[in-house]
């Protein structure tokens, strides 16, 4: 971008006080705009994707690996077009679409990322969003992680959200039996369009008693982000050498560690050659730009659906309703802030 078109400033969001809530400790300022150093580029967002548990745990200060010290930029994975290139950068150019993720990019007008870290896609759409790095998450756990092998009985909860809807699409290109747990009929119907073969409506259906009726030799991999009763479900009926992956726990994260009175997980675990694993995308980086590749070959090629949330929200100052949605629980598929 010419130097006499780029603005003097651009709005972002940041945290300005630890509150524990996002709407409270969060704003949106304004940040001098600066030419790209050698090796860098300007990225004009379009999309940002939301991820409301990450960013409550921002907003206590609670994320293990990191301290938040006001003030902190905020968001993570975009979506956008290179609107200046700096010194050295010559496989991009202004204009080019990428995909950018990277903790304090996302919630913000423009960002100024290096070169190397961002990737090439053919449009900066929401779908190309939930890609990277959400479509990523679900297929290296569910691969990577998991294990997962052609034809075996797989659990997902949080079936019809921005993860679970990958990680079940990703196991029935392996031609696994998927077990998906959502909280409503209409989520239900969604998921048997993605190829379901045992949508569990948990609100109508107790998960312990399905999984103990109708899968009486187990469950060979369960990829759970809920934790609390539904994991202690997928632990207590997982199959002889069986997996389960830890990606979140949603149903109680903001609560105090809940002491439950049962056996100890090995007891359940040792007799049956089982595991309990836990896993964080950003801890698994080599895996990332390879997976990206093949997650926009099946989105091009139409064998993988993108599922975005439909409710619109527009504007940095909607981030805080994105993210409150997605706490709630009232999403379908990816939510994501239209920046443009």
């Amino acid at each position: 971008m010419a130097e006499t078109t780029h603005p003097s400033d651009y709005r972002k969001v940041i945290i300005h006080q630890i509150t524990g809530d996002f709407r409270t400790s969060t704003r949106v300022v304004k940040e001098a705009w600066r030419a790209p150093q050698a090796g860098e580029v300007v990225i004009r967002n379009e999309f940002a994707g939301v991820n409301a548990i990450f960013d409550k745990n921002l907003c206590r200060n609670s994320v293990r690996y990191l301290k938040v010290t006001p003030p902190f930029d905020m968001g993570i994975e975009s979506v956008g077009r290179i609107v200046a290139v700096g010194p050295g950068v010559t496989h991009l150019r202004e204009g080019d679409a990428v995909a950018a993720s990277r903790l304090g990019s996302g919630y913000r007008a423009f960002q100024i990322a290096a070169a190397s870290k961002v990737i090439s896609v053919r449009d900066p759409t929401a779908e190309t969003l939930a890609l990277i790095p959400t479509g990523i998450s679900a297929m290296v756990g569910l691969e990577r992680i998991g294990e997962v092998r052609d034809g075996e009985t797989v659990a997902v909860s949080a079936a019809a959200g921005g993860l679970g809807h990958f990680v079940v699409q990703f196991a029935k290109l392996r031609g696994c039996h998927v077990i998906g747990i959502t909280g409503s009929d209409d989520k239900v119907t969604l998921l048997r369009k993605l190829g379901v073969d045992r949508p569990i409506n948990y609100r109508r259906e107790n998960v312990r008693e399905v999984l103990e009726t109708e899968y009486p030799k187990g469950i060979d991999l369960a990829y759970d982000s809920v934790g609390g009763e539904i994991f202690d479900a997928f632990v207590d009926h997982v199959a002889f050498r069986g997996r389960v992956i830890v990606s979140g726990h949603t149903s109680d994260f903001d609560k105090e560690v809940e002491l439950v009175p049962q056996a100890h997980a090995y007891r359940k675990l040792y007799w049956k050659s089982a595991s309990i694993r836990g896993f964080q995308n950003q801890a698994f980086p080599e895996y990332f730009d390879e997976t990206a590749a093949r997650l926009l070959q099946l989105f091009h090629d139409g064998k993988l659906q993108v599922l975005i949330d439909p409710t619109p929200f527009v504007g940095l100052d909607r981030v805080a309703d994105a993210v409150e949605h997605l706490l709630a629980g009232r999403n379908t598929g990816k939510v994501v802030v239209r920046l443009r």
